[in-house]
């Protein structure tokens, strides 16, 4: 029994001493992975790899022995999962929708998350990295091969444009360096005896290893990141594959919302805009989204074939400026004055027509549309078309791909008359819907324009996402109000009087949009604007959601300058007799938040910057103390026991503790097999004489009180101490190695 014990506490000493490293490796390098594309259970997800890689190291074992079958027995193993893999992927794409290549290079809040995407990272990279790092670190220790498989994490961050949190980067790190010691040390000491020698694991080696690769690691994270931006950190689309080389994650129009959390900017400026007419906030749409489906906005089909554009015209049908001009026309003929449709309305408003006039210009800035407010006047331009859905895009054989974004256009700023007069129209649904009929049936506006009109209420009124408690809030908000303008604006003080707060650093356990309404209330725009196109949609408001840029921060001459960091998501509600108004509901404190990315700086952020830099520190003193108190743990053991030798009342009590301390010095510093408590007192003299320590009076005052009963005075025994005090170091073997070097010497 006890010898199968000793085999079994030899094969694990072995197996610790071969595979754990590996092992631990793999499993840092997947959780870095993991908590990439895995939205949850990341840890969980760690925990079964630590088994799928363990179960893999065990079989690639016991392929090694079958020299000539191993080859084929894997091949066909690769093949196998190769298959798998690709059957994952194709799966995923069906049930999905989302393509692996979307999916794997953006965040999973962005594209959603997809479990046979997740399980192809599991057991298909898994496989890939687990084969590499058993290869190149038990089967044969070759440094590149284990960088690979270490660096494979920092390509994936990479693309994403992300930082590897500090945390997982220095373990990360701290685990490849403590290999790489550990089998350099292995290599030496077989080259050193011309054969293939193991090192021996003992404590003194991992204490020294781990604590060398700590101090490493705690000085990496100390050192502070030099005030540096690379070409990735600047340019986020870097390597998105495109003629142009400076276009950037903002260039091109996407199917899906952004991400609601985990948004990340650099602050790059995207593009400057000159305008002629002063106002403190300018709306640059971007594009906006239909449909909401798992917690995310798309474009989806019935809003695509839609072709909201009059026949013959390029004026969207439901544009503001069309809309004002339908209205104005209708109100000149004087047949609808019963809906409170009159000439006076215009002409008490008629700096609604006023337009200014934008320029934009950004010489890396090259996008697929043009950045343009709702009331963009682009008719008159050849080379762009706003589509249904409101975008400035170029026409077929224009782009702005080469040389950077260059264009002027006039637009109708969103000010204060602009909403007294959409504030004074005097429609509700029904009212408008009923001078649409009377319009249409006196030949003043088209069927066309009346069914794209009526096309609005049916397809952005869609409920998807809308909860009984959404609804339910929804109706709250708005009882008192009478009209939708009303409506809309009770949604965006809602926000700013109920305790909501803007947090772009928030990541939530719940991600949903009601855990956003109704437990956090701390977001970003794009919860905030989610929040109200539901809620505009639950009270029969037609409402889009638009994702943009707010120019708000101004330059040294005036222009408006607009960088990533600006981004913004809004929310456009069609209201009767106006067409689609915006509206923020997103809290102010988003244009504080921007200038602090952008190095402005607050208390709260310088606050924050010492709070971080001083975790560093502590943790580099606390890696400082550990090996300090490593370093020096025999002599605070030696302090505690003399310090406790003072607290002792009598003589004879002194004696006893004194060899009880020599006797555990000798166990400490000899083989394990020695059985020094069973050594008699002439015994452990003689072995603490072969070290050269004199502690023949601690012996014999000893054997006296022990095995004679004998009260030694206070005298003799300070006489013993005084002996163990100049020999304590050679009882502990001290000085082995110094005696050992001067002998072969």
């Amino acid at each position: 029994m006890i010898e199968k014990k000793d085999k079994l506490v030899k094969w694990l000493f072995a197996s610790v001493e071969k595979y754990f490293l590996p092992l631990l490796l793999g499993a840092v390098v997947m959780n870095v992975i993991f908590d990439t594309y895995y939205s949850d259970n990341v840890n969980l997800a760690t925990v079964g790899f630590i088994g799928f890689e363990s179960a893999l190291f065990w079989f690639f074992e016991k392929l090694k022995k079958k020299k000539i079958l191993r080859f084929f027995v894997y091949c066909g193993i690769g093949l196998l999962v190769v298959v798998l893999s690709g059957w994952l992927i194709g799966t995923g794409w069906q049930s999905s929708g989302v393509s692996f290549y979307e999916w794997f290079y953006l965040s999973s809040q962005e594209v959603g998350a997809v479990f046979e995407y997740n399980a192809f990272i599991f057991a298909g990279l898994g496989f890939f990295l687990v084969s590499v790092l058993y290869y190149f670190t038990v089967y044969r220790f070759r440094i590149f091969g284990v960088m690979l498989v270490t660096m494979f994490p920092f390509v994936i961050y990479g693309k994403r444009a992300d930082n590897i949190e500090t945390l997982n980067l220095t373990f990360m790190m701290t685990i490849f360096l403590a290999m790489m010691v550990h089998q350099r040390m292995v290599a030496d000491d077989a080259r050193k005896d011309n054969k293939d020698s193991k090192l021996l694991i003992n404590k003194s080696y991992t204490i020294g290893l781990a604590l060398f690769v700590t101090f490493v690691g705690a000085v990496t994270m100390l050192i502070p990141k030099p005030d540096f931006s690379s070409q990735l950190e600047t340019n986020s689309g870097i390597f998105r594959f495109n003629v142009n080389t400076n276009r950037t994650a903002y260039d091109d129009l996407n199917e899906v919302s952004s991400p609601r959390f985990g948004a990340d900017s650099t602050g790059e400026v995207l593009f400057y805009v000159n305008a002629s007419q002063d106002v403190p906030q300018i709306y640059l749409r971007r594009q906006s989204f239909d449909y909401y489906r798992s917690e995310q906005w798309v474009l989806r089909n019935e809003f695509l074939e839609w072709e909201g554009i009059d026949e013959g015209d390029d004026n969207e049908v439901n544009s503001p400026l069309f809309v004002y001009e339908m209205m104005k026309r209708l109100a000149e003929t004087g047949r609808y004055e019963e809906y409170g449709l009159t000439e006076e309305l215009f002409g008490k408003y008629s700096e609604y027509k006023t337009k200014p006039w934008l320029s934009i210009s950004g010489s890396t800035y090259s996008p697929s549309y043009i950045p343009a407010p709702l009331m963009a006047d682009i008719e008159h331009l050849t080379y762009c078309r706003r589509n249904t859905h409101g975008e400035v895009n170029y026409r077929s054989g224009y782009s702005s791909a080469y040389g950077g974004l260059g264009i002027s256009y006039g637009y109708v700023a969103e000010g204060l008359h602009e909403n007294e007069y959409v504030s004074e129209l005097p429609f509700t649904r029904e009212s408008f819907e009923k001078l649409l009929d009377e319009a249409m049936f006196n030949g003043d506006i088209t069927p066309y324009q009346y069914s794209n009109i009526l096309r609005v209420y049916e397809l952005y009124t869609e409920k998807g996402g809308i909860s009984d408690r959404i609804e339910t809030l929804a109706h709250q908000i708005t009882k008192n109000c009478d009209s939708d303008y009303e409506k809309c604006e009770a949604f965006v003080d809602y926000f700013l009087k109920n305790g909501y707060i803007y947090d772009i650093d928030f990541e939530p356990d719940d991600e949903s949009i009601e855990y956003f309404i109704f437990d956090s209330k701390t977001g970003v725009c794009t919860s905030y604007a989610t929040a109200m196109v539901l809620m505009a949609r639950a009270e029969g408001i037609p409402a889009r959601y638009v994702e943009g840029f707010a120019a708000y921060e101004r330059g040294e001459g005036g222009a408006y300058i607009v960088r990533d960091s600006h981004a913004h998501a809004f929310v456009e509600a069609y209201l009767p007799g106006a067409g689609w108004v915006t509206f923020d509901p997103t809290v102010p404190d988003y244009k504080q938040t921007a200038q602090q990315q952008q190095g402005g700086g607050n208390a709260a952020e310088a606050i924050r910057t010492f709070l971080d830099y001083f975790s560093r520190i502590a943790l580099f003193l606390g890696v400082v103390f550990v090996l300090v108190f490593v370093i020096f743990l025999d002599r605070i053991v030696e302090l505690f026991f003399r310090l406790r030798m003072k607290f002792r009342k009598t003589p004879a009590e002194k004696t006893l503790a004194l060899y009880k301390r020599i006797i555990r010095l000798l166990e400490i510093s000899s083989d394990r097999n020695a059985n020094i408590r069973g050594m008699t007192p002439h015994q452990v003299l003689e072995l603490a004489e072969s070290r050269e320590a004199e502690i023949s009076r601690a012996v014999d005052l000893f054997e006296q009180v022990c095995f004679g009963g004998y009260r030694p005075a206070a005298v003799e025994f300070e006489a013993a101490y005084s002996c163990y005090k100049q020999s304590w170091k050679a009882l502990a073997n001290k000085g082995k190695k110094k005696q050992k070097r001067a002998s072969e010497q």
